[in-house]
């Protein structure tokens, strides 16, 4: 490793920037780049009654808060090796604010054309977004205990990253039991039982060795835990795998010209806003090791600015395609206000990082501009786990 922040340093950093980065270039070759155009059921769209004023207020929140983050990456990039820990939680926010931006944009587009009338009464047995969104967030997690050092697996880490590992076993089951009960054949419904119960029974493994290394720390636990990460993620990529395959799934419709030019209008910049955040991942990944080269300052700010056009795009598309009038005067959780304001950097007054980082509650964030006291936490009500029973079993 070449010379510049210590070991630990580099390794947390770059851990999230390749989180961040393999999270948001999923979503978006599930969604922008996919040639395919189908409905989707999200937790972003069907938690509340999404209509395309409520998206347009969604999709401005998400532009600021993506903005602000990348302008205090840039101007805190000099400090990684003291705001270290402020930086991977902003890597984590700027996941979640480009994962809702990216899905209530291909929302808000499949709205607007009448795509959401179906054509046919024939329900696919499944959802192929839900499905392989529940796959990535598991592979994520799973990776994230992998790679967590000894010391870094503290109690709060390990709860949240059970936590999501629970919730996303919990979708991705759910979204294949009708498979497993409406399958086309005997064989299939079998199948899908199996994978379902494979997945499962994978998952139990790994929570039965972190409780065991929850009661002693030891490198002999930690290998458990590491161990019991494989079969997890062998099993539920086997079960997106087979759920994912075309008779399955909806193909949704070819588009007219018109339809198209629109779509790609805008998921243009759309995917010029998520080009430059895997960008700046990239770049923040190898300043981490080689903090005195300058190139990677420069490449950071000109992603910025590429962000800072594309969002401009964007919304000048979406206004003229979509009539979504950005010029309404709204409550925007940064319109004036840097909610992430500086903290201090010392040791003393860090928390721990949550893993996951879900992406910050907007009343929060409009009304709390500091991040005092509740640094670290999950602030997102769409975050909120609904099934915490893999996560609650290991806390007994």
């Amino acid at each position: 490793m070449k010379s510049g922040m210590s070991s630990q340093y580099s390794h947390a950093v770059a851990r999230h920037c390749e989180h961040t980065q393999n999270k948001i270039h999923t979503v978006a070759e599930l969604l922008l780049l996919s040639g395919q155009f189908r409905p989707i059921k999200t937790e972003n769209i069907s938690s509340v009654e999404v209509s395309i004023a409520s998206a347009r207020e969604q999709i401005n929140s998400s532009l600021n808060i993506i903005l602000e983050i990348v302008n205090d990456l840039t101007k805190i990039m000099h400090d990684i090796k003291t705001r270290w820990k402020v930086i991977c939680d902003y890597l984590y926010r700027m996941s979640d604010a480009v994962t809702v931006l990216v899905e209530l944009s291909y929302f808000a587009v499949y709205q607007y054309l009448g795509l959401n009338k179906p054509e046919s009464l024939e329900a696919p047995l499944i959802d192929k977004y839900a499905t392989s969104y529940a796959g990535l967030e598991i592979k994520l997690s799973c990776i994230q205990l992998k790679r967590a050092r000894m010391e870094e697996l503290s109690s709060s880490f390990i709860m949240d990253i059970c936590s999501n590992i629970s919730k996303y076993i919990s979708v991705l089951t759910d979204n294949c039991r009708g498979a497993s009960e409406n399958g086309p054949d005997t064989a299939t419904k079998d199948q899908f039982k199996l994978g379902i119960k494979s997945v499962t029974c994978a998952a139990g493994s790994l929570i039965a060795s972190i409780k065991c290394y929850k009661s002693e720390r030891s490198p002999r636990y930690h290998t458990r835990v590491v161990t019991f990460c494989e079969p997890v993620l062998a099993a539920s990529n086997a079960l997106v795998s087979l759920a994912t395959e075309d008779e399955f799934i909806d193909h949704g419709r070819e588009l007219s010209p018109e339809e198209a030019e629109i779509q790609m209008a805008i998921f243009g910049p759309c995917m010029n806003i998520v080009s430059g955040c895997v960008q700046i991942c990239k770049s923040l990944r190898d300043y981490t090791y080689d903090p005195g080269n300058s190139h990677y300052v420069h490449k950071t700010r000109s992603c910025q600015a590429c962000i800072v056009k594309s969002t401009k795009h964007l919304k000048h598309e979406l206004q003229k395609h979509l009539h979504m009038d950005f010029q309404m005067r709204g409550a925007s959780p940064s319109k004036g206000d840097n909610y992430f304001r500086d903290v201090d950097s010392s040791d003393e007054n860090q928390h721990d990082l949550s893993p996951l980082g879900g992406s910050l509650s907007l009343q929060y964030a409009s009304e709390n501009h500091g991040m005092e006291g509740n640094y670290g936490k999950d602030l997102s009500p769409r975050s909120t786990v609904t099934d915490v029973s893999l996560a609650t079993s290991i806390s007994r």
